[in-house]
């Protein structure tokens, strides 16, 4: 397949009144995407927790299992969704239970019944001080008809190390379901999102949260937004490395077209091959470099601290350097 056309939300949070109007909003927007030719369609993170609105407050420790108190019909809801409209549904994220704890998991479901599951990877100050979520642990990178995909949620979208190791696992595209409350999270995710695309020349689809609830929760309660799909700023793209996004804040499914004969041309013929021309081992060599000189220096004042009539946090060089007649450094 070389033409992919992805539906990617800004889903709104809406002051639903029952679980089974979340669950009709969710369908009437893969019914629409479906209906408009899309073969995936993209939900943010966090879009269960839409269904912590219809309960009184509760803790984050609360608010978790009530969540994963769904994750049976969630699967099963989307399962079938995906077989009748004949689409892949990224299901945002949902807060399940695994053996050591909750995880904020993402799922994509394939009309087969097919199911690629992915893990938040790292973890906000506020999901690590106030929800009771563990780190996932893996980076799936998983085969589609139109290539090799991969799955990074919100904030895994601000480490340059994952999209380039799933890039060199051959992923041509990227989905960032996410959730960000402000301009301020919203612009790091969408500015890392394309600064992911012109590093590793590939398609980066990104999705969001957007809208206010009447009724604040402690956990989700107003988002914002502007879903997109990115590319390199660079042949055959824009000179702005942008498919399309969607109006900011509104509730709304944007539909792009990601041609993957025109990733090809750009790591082809584009002006510059940033994937390319890496260099792996330059890398690796002054992360080396940076490593020893840290374990030198931390030796160094574990030393200096020990040594009797050193005052505490003094240093003194392990190794003294001078300059030598040719201007090089020698002991």
């Amino acid at each position: 397949m070389e033409n992919l056309t992805i539906a990617t939300v800004q889903y709104e949070l809406t002051n639903i009144q029952s679980e089974e109007q979340f669950w009709a909003g969710i369908q009437a927007k893969v019914k629409e995407a479906a209906a408009q030719g899309a073969h995936m369609i993209l939900f943010p993170e966090y879009l269960t927790a839409h269904l912590l609105s219809i309960v009184p407050e509760l803790t984050h420790l609360e608010a978790c299992q009530y969540l994963d108190s769904f994750t049976v019909k969630y699967v099963e809801f989307f399962q079938k969704l995906s077989r009748e409209q004949q689409i892949i549904i990224l299901g945002g994220t949902h807060i399940c239970r695994e053996e050591e704890g909750f995880v904020n998991k993402a799922f994509l479901f394939f009309p087969d019944g097919r199911m690629e599951m992915q893990d938040k990877l790292h973890l906000t100050p506020e999901e690590q001080n106030r929800w009771p979520l563990l780190k996932g642990e893996e980076l799936v990178v998983f085969d589609t008809d139109w290539g090799k995909a991969a799955i990074l949620i919100c904030y895994d979208i601000e480490f340059p190390e994952l999209s380039r190791i799933a890039a060199e696992k051959g992923a041509d595209l990227i989905l960032c379901p996410s959730y960000t409350d402000n301009a301020f999270g919203y612009f790091r995710v969408r500015h890392c999102c394309q600064a992911r695309a012109i590093e590793n020349q590939l398609f980066v689809a990104l999705s969001g949260i957007v809208g206010v609830l009447v009724e604040g929760r402690p956990q989700i309660d107003t988002g914002y937004s502007q879903a997109g799909l990115f590319t390199p700023c660079d042949f055959p793209f824009t000179e702005q490395g942008v498919v399309v996004v969607g109006e900011s804040n509104q509730d709304s499914v944007v539909l792009a077209h990601a041609d993957f004969s025109m990733l090809r041309d750009n790591r082809i013929r584009g002006a510059v091959a940033p994937f390319q021309d890496r260099r792996p081992a330059l890398y690796e060599q002054e992360l080396r470099r940076t490593t020893a000189v840290t374990m030198i220096s931390s030796t160094t004042e574990s030393i200096s601290t020990d040594r009797p009539g050193r005052a505490a946090g003094t240093t003194q060089p392990l190794l003294e350097l001078r300059e030598s007649p040719s201007g090089g450094p020698c002991r």
